[in-house]
Protein backbone atom coordinates (compact mmCIF):
# COMPACT_ATOMS: atom_id res chain seq x y z
CA UNK A 1 0.00 0.00 0.00
CA UNK A 2 2.96 2.57 0.76
CA UNK A 3 4.69 1.65 -2.28
CA UNK A 4 1.10 2.53 -4.05
CA UNK A 5 0.72 5.67 -2.42
CA UNK A 6 4.22 6.64 -3.72
CA UNK A 7 3.60 5.30 -6.87
CA UNK A 8 0.66 8.31 -6.83
CA UNK A 9 3.12 10.28 -5.47
CA UNK A 10 5.76 10.48 -7.85
CA UNK A 11 3.18 10.22 -10.20
CA UNK A 12 1.57 13.77 -9.18
CA UNK A 13 4.80 14.90 -9.08
CA UNK A 14 6.33 14.11 -12.30
CA UNK A 15 3.17 16.00 -13.66
CA UNK A 16 3.18 18.76 -11.71
CA UNK A 17 7.02 19.00 -13.45
CA UNK A 18 6.07 18.76 -16.41
CA UNK A 19 3.05 21.66 -16.17
CA UNK A 20 5.28 23.85 -14.63
CA UNK A 21 7.83 23.08 -17.73
CA UNK A 22 5.09 23.63 -20.47
CA UNK A 23 4.53 26.65 -18.47
CA UNK A 24 7.55 27.92 -18.32
CA UNK A 25 7.77 27.24 -22.42
CA UNK A 26 5.09 29.06 -22.90
CA UNK A 27 6.11 32.15 -21.00
CA UNK A 28 9.92 31.74 -23.34
CA UNK A 29 7.68 32.67 -26.15
CA UNK A 30 5.79 35.33 -24.94
CA UNK A 31 9.08 36.65 -23.54
CA UNK A 32 9.79 37.72 -26.59
CA UNK A 33 7.33 40.57 -26.66
CA UNK A 34 7.00 41.30 -23.22
CA UNK A 35 9.53 41.67 -20.19
CA UNK A 36 11.02 38.71 -18.25
CA UNK A 37 14.25 38.27 -16.38
CA UNK A 38 14.77 34.65 -16.77
CA UNK A 39 16.82 33.28 -19.33
CA UNK A 40 17.19 30.32 -21.23
CA UNK A 41 20.20 27.03 -20.32
CA UNK A 42 22.32 25.99 -22.96
CA UNK A 43 24.66 23.30 -21.35
CA UNK A 44 25.90 24.88 -18.27
CA UNK A 45 25.37 28.69 -19.55
CA UNK A 46 22.49 30.43 -18.77
CA UNK A 47 21.74 32.74 -21.75
CA UNK A 48 19.76 35.83 -20.87
CA UNK A 49 16.17 36.93 -22.98
CA UNK A 50 15.84 40.27 -23.97
CA UNK A 51 13.35 42.16 -22.55
CA UNK A 52 11.09 43.68 -24.98
CA UNK A 53 7.93 46.36 -24.40
CA UNK A 54 4.28 44.20 -25.74
CA UNK A 55 4.36 47.00 -28.44
CA UNK A 56 7.93 47.69 -30.24
CA UNK A 57 9.02 51.47 -30.00
CA UNK A 58 8.57 53.90 -32.63
CA UNK A 59 11.90 53.99 -34.56
CA UNK A 60 10.20 54.78 -38.45
CA UNK A 61 8.51 57.88 -38.01
CA UNK A 62 10.03 60.24 -35.56
CA UNK A 63 9.37 63.41 -35.29
CA UNK A 64 11.78 65.57 -36.82
CA UNK A 65 11.23 69.49 -36.17
CA UNK A 66 11.17 71.35 -40.20
CA UNK A 67 14.54 72.64 -40.29
CA UNK A 68 16.05 69.06 -39.69
CA UNK A 69 12.72 67.21 -41.88
CA UNK A 70 13.71 70.08 -44.64
CA UNK A 71 16.67 68.95 -45.74
CA UNK A 72 16.93 65.37 -44.72
CA UNK A 73 15.30 64.16 -48.38
CA UNK A 74 18.65 64.90 -50.02
CA UNK A 75 20.76 63.22 -47.82
CA UNK A 76 19.21 60.03 -46.19
CA UNK A 77 21.31 56.79 -47.94
CA UNK A 78 18.18 54.73 -46.65
CA UNK A 79 17.63 52.33 -49.64
CA UNK A 80 14.20 52.23 -51.22
CA UNK A 81 14.55 48.08 -50.38
CA UNK A 82 15.20 48.44 -46.53
CA UNK A 83 12.93 51.14 -45.08
CA UNK A 84 13.42 51.21 -41.36
CA UNK A 85 9.96 49.11 -39.71
CA UNK A 86 9.68 49.24 -36.36
CA UNK A 87 9.90 45.54 -36.16
CA UNK A 88 12.55 45.58 -37.76
CA UNK A 89 14.29 47.94 -35.95
CA UNK A 90 13.67 46.09 -32.96
CA UNK A 91 15.00 42.87 -34.55
CA UNK A 92 17.93 45.06 -35.28
CA UNK A 93 18.46 46.56 -31.53
CA UNK A 94 18.62 42.77 -30.34
CA UNK A 95 21.08 41.56 -32.76
CA UNK A 96 23.19 44.46 -31.92
CA UNK A 97 23.46 44.27 -28.54
CA UNK A 98 23.35 40.51 -28.35
CA UNK A 99 26.77 38.58 -27.36
CA UNK A 100 26.25 35.48 -29.12
CA UNK A 101 26.86 37.22 -32.14
CA UNK A 102 30.63 36.31 -31.50
CA UNK A 103 32.55 34.02 -31.27
CA UNK A 104 33.00 33.10 -27.72
CA UNK A 105 29.80 34.83 -26.88
CA UNK A 106 31.62 37.80 -25.05
CA UNK A 107 31.48 40.67 -27.18
CA UNK A 108 28.46 42.34 -29.09
CA UNK A 109 28.23 45.30 -31.69
CA UNK A 110 27.17 47.80 -28.50
CA UNK A 111 30.28 46.50 -26.53
CA UNK A 112 32.22 48.78 -29.10
CA UNK A 113 29.48 51.66 -29.42
CA UNK A 114 28.01 52.35 -26.08
CA UNK A 115 25.14 53.96 -25.95
CA UNK A 116 25.81 56.22 -22.90
CA UNK A 117 29.12 57.55 -25.19
CA UNK A 118 27.15 58.52 -28.95
CA UNK A 119 27.93 54.86 -30.03
CA UNK A 120 31.24 55.27 -30.02
CA UNK A 121 33.80 54.40 -26.70
CA UNK A 122 35.88 55.55 -24.26
CA UNK A 123 39.08 53.66 -25.53
CA UNK A 124 41.73 54.81 -28.04
CA UNK A 125 41.14 51.45 -29.63
CA UNK A 126 38.29 48.78 -28.30
CA UNK A 127 38.95 45.03 -27.27
CA UNK A 128 38.07 42.29 -28.94
CA UNK A 129 36.43 38.73 -28.38
CA UNK A 130 39.53 37.32 -27.42
CA UNK A 131 41.38 40.85 -25.91
CA UNK A 132 42.77 41.99 -28.77
CA UNK A 133 42.84 45.99 -30.16
CA UNK A 134 40.89 47.34 -32.78
CA UNK A 135 42.82 48.54 -35.74
CA UNK A 136 40.90 52.16 -35.92
CA UNK A 137 39.02 54.09 -32.98
CA UNK A 138 35.29 53.31 -32.83
CA UNK A 139 33.61 55.77 -34.89
CA UNK A 140 30.39 57.10 -33.37
CA UNK A 141 27.06 55.82 -35.46
CA UNK A 142 24.55 58.59 -34.40
CA UNK A 143 23.22 60.23 -37.82
CA UNK A 144 25.03 57.55 -40.04
CA UNK A 145 21.23 57.64 -42.18
CA UNK A 146 22.58 61.27 -43.17
CA UNK A 147 26.07 60.14 -45.00
CA UNK A 148 24.48 60.41 -48.01
CA UNK A 149 27.38 58.50 -49.98
CA UNK A 150 26.54 55.02 -47.34
CA UNK A 151 29.23 54.51 -47.55
CA UNK A 152 30.91 53.39 -44.34
CA UNK A 153 33.94 52.68 -42.16
CA UNK A 154 36.76 55.58 -41.43
CA UNK A 155 38.26 54.63 -44.78
CA UNK A 156 34.67 53.70 -46.68
CA UNK A 157 35.73 50.68 -47.83
CA UNK A 158 32.19 49.50 -47.41
CA UNK A 159 29.70 50.88 -50.09
CA UNK A 160 26.45 50.34 -48.10
CA UNK A 161 25.47 50.39 -44.17
CA UNK A 162 23.97 47.18 -44.86
CA UNK A 163 27.50 45.89 -46.00
CA UNK A 164 29.21 47.38 -43.32
CA UNK A 165 27.43 45.78 -40.03
CA UNK A 166 28.45 42.28 -41.20
CA UNK A 167 32.12 42.97 -41.17
CA UNK A 168 32.69 43.44 -37.73
CA UNK A 169 31.25 39.88 -37.16
CA UNK A 170 33.16 38.37 -39.43
CA UNK A 171 36.44 40.45 -38.01
CA UNK A 172 38.65 38.30 -36.70
CA UNK A 173 39.67 40.62 -34.17
CA UNK A 174 36.40 42.07 -33.27
CA UNK A 175 33.69 39.17 -33.09
CA UNK A 176 35.50 36.09 -34.78
CA UNK A 177 32.28 34.57 -36.68
CA UNK A 178 31.90 33.52 -40.29
CA UNK A 179 28.75 33.31 -41.47
CA UNK A 180 27.74 30.08 -41.94
CA UNK A 181 28.49 29.64 -38.61
CA UNK A 182 26.05 32.52 -37.61
CA UNK A 183 23.29 31.54 -39.23
CA UNK A 184 22.87 28.57 -37.18
CA UNK A 185 23.82 29.85 -34.16
CA UNK A 186 21.35 32.72 -34.27
CA UNK A 187 18.54 30.37 -35.39
CA UNK A 188 19.52 27.35 -32.60
CA UNK A 189 18.33 30.58 -30.29
CA UNK A 190 14.74 30.83 -29.19
CA UNK A 191 13.83 34.45 -28.86
CA UNK A 192 14.34 34.95 -32.83
CA UNK A 193 11.54 33.19 -34.93
CA UNK A 194 8.86 35.60 -33.54
CA UNK A 195 11.53 38.60 -34.11
CA UNK A 196 12.31 38.10 -37.28
CA UNK A 197 8.65 37.06 -38.09
CA UNK A 198 7.36 39.96 -37.28
CA UNK A 199 10.50 42.01 -39.05
CA UNK A 200 10.35 40.05 -42.18
CA UNK A 201 7.06 37.58 -42.16
CA UNK A 202 9.08 34.78 -41.85
CA UNK A 203 10.93 32.84 -39.07
CA UNK A 204 13.89 31.88 -41.55
CA UNK A 205 17.03 33.31 -40.23
CA UNK A 206 19.41 34.54 -43.14
CA UNK A 207 22.73 36.77 -43.48
CA UNK A 208 21.10 39.37 -45.49
CA UNK A 209 18.13 39.82 -42.58
CA UNK A 210 20.33 40.15 -40.56
CA UNK A 211 22.30 43.05 -41.80
CA UNK A 212 19.16 44.68 -43.16
CA UNK A 213 17.74 44.61 -39.62
CA UNK A 214 20.84 45.60 -37.77
CA UNK A 215 20.96 48.46 -40.62
CA UNK A 216 17.68 49.21 -39.52
CA UNK A 217 18.55 49.71 -35.81
CA UNK A 218 21.51 51.36 -36.29
CA UNK A 219 20.05 54.08 -38.85
CA UNK A 220 17.33 54.58 -36.66
CA UNK A 221 19.54 56.55 -34.05
CA UNK A 222 19.48 59.58 -34.88
CA UNK A 223 19.15 63.20 -32.60
CA UNK A 224 17.16 66.06 -33.33
CA UNK A 225 16.68 67.30 -29.12
CA UNK A 226 19.86 69.05 -28.31
CA UNK A 227 19.87 72.92 -27.78
CA UNK A 228 20.49 73.96 -31.05
CA UNK A 229 17.25 72.20 -32.46
CA UNK A 230 15.26 73.76 -29.74
CA UNK A 231 17.04 77.39 -31.11
CA UNK A 232 16.10 76.85 -34.34
CA UNK A 233 12.72 76.23 -33.73
CA UNK A 234 12.38 79.05 -31.62
CA UNK A 235 11.59 77.70 -28.17
CA UNK A 236 15.25 78.48 -26.83
CA UNK A 237 18.09 80.73 -27.46
CA UNK A 238 21.67 80.69 -27.64
CA UNK A 239 24.24 82.41 -25.56
CA UNK A 240 26.31 84.98 -26.41
CA UNK A 241 29.04 82.44 -26.96
CA UNK A 242 27.32 79.97 -28.56
CA UNK A 243 25.90 82.53 -30.94
CA UNK A 244 29.61 83.55 -31.98
CA UNK A 245 30.37 80.26 -32.17
CA UNK A 246 27.69 79.33 -34.48
CA UNK A 247 28.77 82.67 -36.64
CA UNK A 248 32.38 81.05 -36.69
CA UNK A 249 31.46 77.56 -37.60
CA UNK A 250 29.47 78.44 -40.67
CA UNK A 251 31.95 81.18 -41.79
CA UNK A 252 35.70 80.70 -40.57
CA UNK A 253 37.98 79.46 -43.20
CA UNK A 254 36.90 81.21 -46.09
CA UNK A 255 36.23 77.56 -48.26
CA UNK A 256 37.38 75.96 -45.40
CA UNK A 257 34.50 76.53 -42.85
CA UNK A 258 33.69 73.71 -40.61
CA UNK A 259 30.15 73.22 -42.22
CA UNK A 260 32.53 71.94 -45.25
CA UNK A 261 32.90 68.70 -43.92
CA UNK A 262 29.80 68.98 -41.33
CA UNK A 263 26.53 70.64 -42.69
CA UNK A 264 23.96 71.68 -40.85
CA UNK A 265 21.34 70.15 -39.25
CA UNK A 266 22.88 66.75 -39.09
CA UNK A 267 26.56 68.21 -39.17
CA UNK A 268 27.60 65.52 -41.75
CA UNK A 269 28.40 65.58 -45.17
CA UNK A 270 29.95 62.89 -47.73
CA UNK A 271 30.93 65.42 -49.72
CA UNK A 272 33.89 67.50 -47.51
CA UNK A 273 34.18 71.32 -49.17
CA UNK A 274 37.90 70.65 -49.28
CA UNK A 275 40.60 68.33 -48.27
CA UNK A 276 41.19 66.92 -44.81
CA UNK A 277 44.42 65.41 -43.61
CA UNK A 278 45.59 64.08 -39.75
CA UNK A 279 48.98 63.57 -39.85
CA UNK A 280 49.26 59.81 -39.37
CA UNK A 281 52.34 57.72 -40.60
CA UNK A 282 50.78 54.79 -40.43
CA UNK A 283 47.06 54.88 -41.80
CA UNK A 284 46.35 56.70 -44.68
CA UNK A 285 42.83 56.43 -45.20
CA UNK A 286 40.47 56.53 -47.93
CA UNK A 287 42.62 55.19 -51.11
CA UNK A 288 45.66 56.15 -49.02
CA UNK A 289 45.10 59.90 -49.68
CA UNK A 290 45.62 60.45 -45.55
CA UNK A 291 41.46 61.56 -45.44
CA UNK A 292 39.05 59.61 -43.63
CA UNK A 293 35.03 59.76 -43.26
CA UNK A 294 33.80 62.31 -41.52
CA UNK A 295 31.69 62.07 -38.90
CA UNK A 296 28.13 63.47 -37.58
CA UNK A 297 29.40 66.05 -34.83
CA UNK A 298 26.28 65.89 -33.03
CA UNK A 299 26.61 64.53 -29.38
CA UNK A 300 30.50 65.71 -30.17
CA UNK A 301 31.31 66.85 -26.43
CA UNK A 302 30.51 62.96 -25.54
CA UNK A 303 31.99 60.72 -27.94
CA UNK A 304 36.02 61.71 -26.89
CA UNK A 305 38.53 60.46 -27.84
CA UNK A 306 38.67 61.96 -31.66
CA UNK A 307 39.52 61.29 -35.11
CA UNK A 308 40.61 57.67 -36.81
CA UNK A 309 43.19 56.70 -34.31
CA UNK A 310 42.02 58.32 -30.95
CA UNK A 311 44.88 60.63 -31.01
CA UNK A 312 42.99 64.06 -29.96
CA UNK A 313 41.51 63.40 -26.41
CA UNK A 314 39.32 66.62 -25.99
CA UNK A 315 37.39 69.36 -27.77
CA UNK A 316 39.72 71.43 -26.47
CA UNK A 317 42.83 70.11 -27.42
CA UNK A 318 40.95 69.23 -31.35
CA UNK A 319 40.77 73.46 -31.40
CA UNK A 320 44.32 74.04 -30.32
CA UNK A 321 45.72 71.18 -32.28
CA UNK A 322 47.88 71.32 -35.47
CA UNK A 323 45.46 69.68 -37.81
CA UNK A 324 44.54 71.34 -41.25
CA UNK A 325 40.53 72.87 -41.01
CA UNK A 326 40.30 72.57 -37.17
CA UNK A 327 42.61 75.24 -35.56
CA UNK A 328 41.21 78.67 -34.13
CA UNK A 329 42.85 81.06 -32.93
CA UNK A 330 42.55 80.93 -28.91
CA UNK A 331 40.82 83.76 -28.90
CA UNK A 332 37.72 81.89 -30.83
CA UNK A 333 38.44 78.83 -29.28
CA UNK A 334 35.74 79.30 -26.05
CA UNK A 335 33.33 80.33 -28.37
CA UNK A 336 33.04 77.49 -30.52
CA UNK A 337 33.18 74.78 -27.86
CA UNK A 338 30.64 76.72 -26.61
CA UNK A 339 28.59 75.89 -29.84
CA UNK A 340 29.59 72.53 -30.41
CA UNK A 341 28.16 71.53 -26.49
CA UNK A 342 24.74 72.96 -27.96
CA UNK A 343 24.89 69.83 -30.27
CA UNK A 344 24.47 67.16 -27.38
CA UNK A 345 21.43 65.33 -27.47
CA UNK A 346 20.91 63.86 -23.90
CA UNK A 347 17.88 61.85 -25.09
CA UNK A 348 19.59 59.77 -27.21
CA UNK A 349 22.32 58.37 -24.69
CA UNK A 350 19.35 57.71 -22.28
CA UNK A 351 16.56 56.43 -24.31
CA UNK A 352 15.31 52.77 -23.80
CA UNK A 353 14.55 52.49 -27.14
CA UNK A 354 18.32 52.48 -28.27
CA UNK A 355 19.67 50.31 -24.81
CA UNK A 356 20.92 47.12 -24.20
CA UNK A 357 17.75 44.69 -24.31
CA UNK A 358 19.61 42.10 -22.32
CA UNK A 359 20.12 44.06 -19.32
Amino acid sequence: MKQKKSGIIVCLVIAASLFQYCSKTDSVSSSLISSISSGMVVGTTTIPLPKLPDAPFNYSNLPFPAHIAVNLPTVDNTPITNQISNDGATLGRVLFYDKNLSKNNTVSCGSCHRQDLSFSDSAIKSRGFLGGSTDRHSMALLNVRFYKSGKMFWDERANTLEDQVLQPIQNTTEMGMTLSELVPKISGLSYYPVLFQKAFGTTEVSTDKISKALAQFVRSIVTYQSKYDQVKQGIAAFTADERDGETLFLTAGNNNTCAGCHAPPMFITSNPAGPFGLGDPVDLGINNQRRFKSGSLRNIANSAPYFHNGSVTSLQNMLAANIPAHSVGPQDRQKLLAFLQTLTDLTSINDLKYADPFK
